[in-house]
């Protein structure tokens, strides 16, 4: 003999009478599972990322043997760090999804994947010109030049015919890895927990100390824009917003060292 346990069951369309259901509601990730399920992600990330490049090393000394690109000079060698990024994003983004999904809250609306309204786009372009208006002046004050390892790769790159690939890469790719990663995913899953403000401040830093080949003053630019790419993403609640602030000042980039070549 079975019987039915009828039960009030909330839903998000309201309140109805149904079935009991053993399943739990799809909820996000809390603090600790969080942090722990970057572990894969990073590992990902490092490990595509050197199979990218190694894969790369070995076909450019297969067809060019009299010329082969060192280790030494792979880190800022613009047609490796294509390679490397175009092979680990696709990866890091797979494995992000299947981590995400095993929240059962949908993907897009976890990593907050939704239009953002004008009003917040153009508050978060403010915001960008301010910071590099800011760091700009600053770096004219202290006598700092552009990071030579933007101009390195571009031009490593482009002797190498790679340049399309590393504007893919440079410009989109690396932005939405990195977008994804911080202010979708871990963002989302440490703020509950410390506070929105708090969670701004350690991605942006966990973020700038990611980039490491620039020396401290330009860590530090990372990390204000960092703050700003968290705090868009908080007010905005669109992760599209630092993504394609992300972009435009990789690109930015691209363009002030293609124009200082001419």
């Amino acid at each position: 003999m079975t019987e039915s346990v009828t039960v009030l069951s909330i839903r998000e369309t309201g309140i109805t009478t149904g079935t009991l259901d053993v399943h739990r509601p799809p909820q996000a990730f809390g603090f600790w599972k969080t942090l722990v399920w970057t572990i894969p992600l990073t590992l990902t990330a490092v490990l595509f990322q050197t199979v990218g490049a190694l894969g790369y090393l070995g076909l450019w000394r297969h067809f060019h043997p009299q010329a082969p690109i060192s280790l030494a000079s792979a880190a800022t060698n613009g047609a490796v760090i294509a390679a490397s990024l175009a092979f680990s994003a696709p990866a890091v983004v797979l494995l992000l999804v299947w981590i995400v999904r095993q929240t059962r809250v949908p993907v897009a609306d976890y990593l907050a994947l939704k239009w953002p309204g004008w009003r917040d786009m153009a508050l978060g372009f403010g915001a960008l010109a301010l910071v590099l208006g800011g760091t700009s002046g600053i770096a004219t004050w202290l006598g700092k030049d552009s990071p030579a390892f933007i101009s390195d790769t571009f031009t490593t790159a482009a002797s190498a015919g790679m340049l399309p690939l590393l504007l893919i890469s440079f410009v989109l790719l690396a932005p939405l890895q990195e977008e994804l990663v911080f202010r979708g995913f871990l963002l989302r899953g440490i703020a509950p927990a410390i506070g929105s403000w708090p969670a701004i401040l350690v991605t942006a830093a966990v973020w700038a100390a990611s980039h490491l080949q620039y020396e401290w003053f330009f860590i530090g630019e990372i990390f204000a824009l960092g703050i700003v790419f968290g705090w868009i993403r908080c007010r905005s609640g669109s992760l599209l917003v630092p993504f394609v602030l992300h972009a435009v000042v990789n690109g930015m980039a691209v363009v002030a060292v293609a124009i200082g070549a001419v």
